[in-house]
């Protein structure tokens, strides 16, 4: 191997290693690792910042803009109400939130579809009495099934596509990844509604009521009255009051040392405890302990949000984050992804998933959770719905007929619905552009020319070459096999587009040296990295439903693994008969 082809190697291996750590931020991952790449002459500088100007970012920016729209809109409210009138087992909802989730992705990025899907996924459950637990992961799988149907289901398809574009000269379709995608649904879509909820059984949310009173647990903070029945207890004693447990005991501002045993919980004192936050609420409501911060003046009312992926307040803590106190909204409590708390709940770290709990005027809170970009759970309808969402599904719908027969490219079409909808006043541009989610776009346009360096460089045939010298040239099935492996291996601990970026470049090379055609190892690299059922972490979707669904890590695996297995097979047989 040559010096460039060993480099491009490394450094993508030290990237992928970085991503799935997932300590640093990505976009910063994805910088770094295009600089490295122009400091050593693996990529041009003059196209250092090619990906920027990309179709596939360009695309996935202008359909985050019309998601915004869309969810602003709350189309789904009135169908969940009459849904809500047929559907009254675990099994029909479950039906229900899949179909629509999946389709939804169809014609969206598949976190657009599950921010979509979540609040009226919590309406149903809340209406026909079902657990959340039973349904909120197969909704998430779901919308990761859809998005591997069309090009703009997930910005891993349009990477693919793009480097398609590279190598072949054109880019796919827009329904072209249906060929494997579509069967994969189908058979993925039937499997989650049947063993889907008999497999989480017990596991997850299982409260049917508002999450507000459910047993997720969450970290607060507790204030010590004067005559409160905690005072005198020990910190044991208080976990066995509150069925939960003291991170910490404050007094005076200051921490409370010493043998558990020996300390005394004293009015005035601040504890930092992990509970349920009912158990937390009840005691607020009997005056045995107060909520610290929710001191709201009348009409204040409790609101319950997710923290998402494009979310401004990632890696923040609780005590730097000024639209809410700007607001007047307080952090009352918070369900974290880490299980490791220290100090007071402002020094907790937020991450993609949690859940908050907001406390304040239902307007203020509003203005906080747009700011911040989270999204309202509970309850439901913080505003009115808007009025722009039918022209915006017309704009929508009229743009994804234009990609899908060709008429247009993805990016003049769907740019041309973002026109439309500016020009009619429908959307302010300036906010809509604020909100995007930049660390994915950021990262999506770096991994790009790195993609393009490992094509350009050899290092990709050097590769291939090695596979098949393992495998042999006479199994184009084993070919198939090895390309689907790799993607399913590395998206449980990568991103799917960082993981498509590696994989695609690989996939043309296998296909030249194996004789084989190369469209349907591509189509295998972007559904292969979206079939992403086995960690929590390996996509947003995944680790957003576990913050608000209170799933265990063990609870993906669960009912992901047999649907990875079956899915999987289905996948390696759809591209074998497409090739």
């Amino acid at each position: 191997m040559t010096f460039d082809q060993i480099a491009i190697v490394t450094l993508m291996g030290a990237m992928l290693a970085a991503f799935a750590v997932d300590r640093f931020r990505i976009e910063l991952v994805a910088l770094s690792g295009l600089g490295a790449g122009v400091a050593l002459g693996l990529v041009p500088p003059a196209g250092a910042f090619a990906g920027f100007a990309s179709p596939a970012v360009v695309t996935v920016a202008e359909i985050l803009i019309i998601v915004q729209v869309l969810l602003n809109a709350h189309l789904l409210d009135q169908a969940a109400d009459r849904i809500a009138r047929h559907v009254t087992n675990e099994r029909g909802v479950a039906t229900v939130l899949c179909v629509l989730g999946a389709a939804a992705s169809i014609v969206m990025n598949n976190i657009g579809a599950l921010a979509l899907m979540l609040p009226v996924a919590m309406s149903l459950c809340r209406r026909t009495g079902v657990r959340p637990g039973a349904v909120l992961l197969p909704l998430s799988f779901a919308t990761l099934l859809g998005g591997t149907c069309s090009l703009i289901g997930t910005p891993a398809n349009m990477v693919v596509s793009g480097l398609r574009e590279e190598a072949l000269g054109a880019p796919f379709s827009f329904f072209a990844l249906a060929a494997i995608g579509l069967p994969v649904t189908l058979v993925g879509m039937p499997l989650l509604v049947l063993i889907g909820p008999r497999l989480l059984a017990g596991r997850g949310l299982d409260a049917a009521a508002p999450p507000i009173t459910g047993p997720r647990r969450f970290v607060t903070e507790l204030r010590i009255g004067a005559g409160s029945p905690l005072g005198g207890a020990t910190p044991a004693a208080v976990e066995a009051r509150i069925g939960g447990t003291v991170h910490a005991h404050l007094r005076d501002g200051r921490h409370v040392f010493g043998r558990r045993e020996a300390q005394v919980v004293k009015a005035g004192d601040l504890l930092l405890v992990e509970t349920d936050v009912a158990t937390a609420m009840e005691m607020h409501r009997r005056r045995d302990a107060e909520l610290e911060g929710a001191t709201g003046s009348g009409g204040a009312e409790w609101v319950e949000a997710v923290v998402l992926p494009q979310s401004t307040i990632l890696g923040s803590t609780a005590r730097v984050v000024a639209a809410f106190e700007e607001a007047g909204a307080e952090l009352v409590a918070l369900s974290p992804q880490t299980t490791r708390i220290e100090g007071r709940l402002a020094d907790v770290r937020i991450s993609i998933g949690d859940v908050l709990l907001l406390h304040g005027r239902a307007d203020r809170v509003r203005r906080a959770l747009d700011e911040t970009d989270c999204l309202a759970i509970s309850p439901r309808g913080l505003e009115p719905p808007r009025r722009q969402g039918l022209p915006a599904v017309a704009a929508f719908a009229a743009a994804v007929g234009l990609a899908a027969l060709g008429l247009a490219p993805p990016e003049i079409a769907f740019g041309g619905a973002v026109l439309a909808l500016a020009l009619a006043g429908l959307v302010d541009l300036r906010q809509a552009l604020a909100r995007l989610n930049w660390p994915v776009l950021v990262m999506l346009a770096a991994m790009i020319p790195l993609g393009a360096a490992v094509d350009r460089t050899g290092a990709a045939d050097v590769i291939a070459a090695a596979l098949l010298d393992l495998i042999g040239h006479d199994w184009p099935f084993a070919v198939h096999g090895v390309v689907l492996a790799a993607a399913l291996i590395i998206t449980p601990f990568v991103n799917n587009v960082s993981a498509a970026v590696a994989l695609a470049p690989l996939a043309v090379a296998l296909a030249g040296a194996a004789g084989v055609p190369a469209d349907p190892l591509l189509m295998l690299v972007a559904v292969g990295v979206s079939l992403d059922f086995l960690t929590p972490f390996g996509h947003h979707n995944n680790t957003i439903v576990m913050g608000i669904g209170d799933y265990r890590f063990r609870d993906v695996p669960r009912l992901g693994l047999p649907l990875l297995v079956v899915v999987g097979a289905v996948a390696w047989a759809a591209s074998l008969l497409a090739a």
